[in-house]
């Protein structure tokens, strides 16, 4: 890893930080100054783009004249594993990218009109923003889980956007389950916690090799509970039963958007599995999971789409 220019360094805080002051300062206008919010609003989803831009560029070691690499920002300068730690690598910057770039355009499209179905779209937009960038970038278990409930928060209140009955009854479905995988996954990071000691992913992916025989089932278990908290929040088959009907609720800006919140899930048990449960740390449990979850959902589309096709 190699040391970037310090304002290279402040990137990943900055994709974090930026949405959420701007929408502390939404929150601060009137309803009735549309034009002011719209263009904050917009200002910043297209900063938070050149920012993540330039965060994948530094990773790759194209900018600031380093040999790239992941990039490390310790809020407060705390030392690791007691400090917040945010880490950027390809994979998280291009997540974050990716994330941006279809925020500022779902922003545009909802200036049309969604944006006016509702109050305070533009600052929970930006908190959704905030939260998944934040879950792409955190390399600490339970800051994953206040990120997590970041973009909950605001995701609860862009679903219940609008008016509708059946946009009601959906939202309610989907706060309930999102609630009660929140619980799982506070279980999960206790039972880690409880056999680690730690909570830095870092931290923990060096104490898993030397975690006693005996407490390797605790180890597993939390890892299942975890997993299966993230395969409900990502919507895989066969737990994604209650997402289909939030889709079709929601306002298509929000349902846009919803697209790439739930592939966190899906990201972080492939951060967690390859960091912490790899090989020779003697708890490979995830990736076989994710195998047949993956294989059962290919199988499932495939089946629908042979049924469904219309004929040649």
């Amino acid at each position: 890893m190699s040391a970037a220019p310090l304002w290279l360094q402040h990137l990943p805080v900055l994709l974090v930080v930026l949405p959420i002051v701007a929408s502390a300062l939404l929150l601060a206008v009137a309803e009735r100054r549309r034009r002011l919010k719209r263009a904050i609003s917009l200002v910043t989803a297209v900063t938070m783009v050149a920012v993540a831009g330039l965060l994948v560029l530094s990773c790759d070691g194209q900018v600031g004249g380093g040999t790239g690499g992941p990039q490390v920002y310790r809020l407060a300068d705390w030392p690791a594993p007691f400090g917040i730690v945010l880490v950027a690598d390809r994979l998280s910057a291009l997540m974050v990218l990716l994330t941006d770039l279809l925020g500022v355009t779902a922003l545009v499209y909802a200036l049309a009109r969604w944006d006016r179905s509702g109050p305070r779209f533009h600052a929970l937009f930006l908190l959704l923003l905030a939260g998944i960038n934040g879950a792409f970038l955190t390399g600490d278990i339970f800051n994953l889980f206040v990120f997590f409930e970041v973009l909950l928060a605001a995701s609860y209140g862009l679903i219940l956007h609008g008016s509708g009955e059946e946009r009601t009854r959906a939202s309610l479905h989907y706060i309930t389950i999102n609630i009660a995988t929140s619980l799982l996954f506070l279980v999960g990071v206790a039972m880690i916690y409880s056999v680690t000691g730690s909570l830095n992913m870092a931290d923990i992916a060096v104490k898993t090799p030397q975690v006693a025989r005996g407490d390797l089932m605790l180890l597993e278990a939390g890892a299942a509970v975890l997993g299966v908290a993230f395969l409900v929040k990502s919507g895989i088959w066969p737990l994604n039963f209650w997402l289909p009907r939030t889709y079709a609720a929601a306002a298509p800006p929000v349902a846009a958007v919803f697209a790439i919140m739930t592939k966190v899930g899906v990201y972080i048990i492939l951060r967690l599995s390859s960091l912490l449960f790899g090989e020779g740390s003697g708890a490979a449990v995830a990736l076989p999971i994710m195998r047949w979850f993956s294989w059962a959902s290919r199988r499932c589309c495939s089946e629908l789409w042979a049924f469904w096709r219309p004929a040649s």
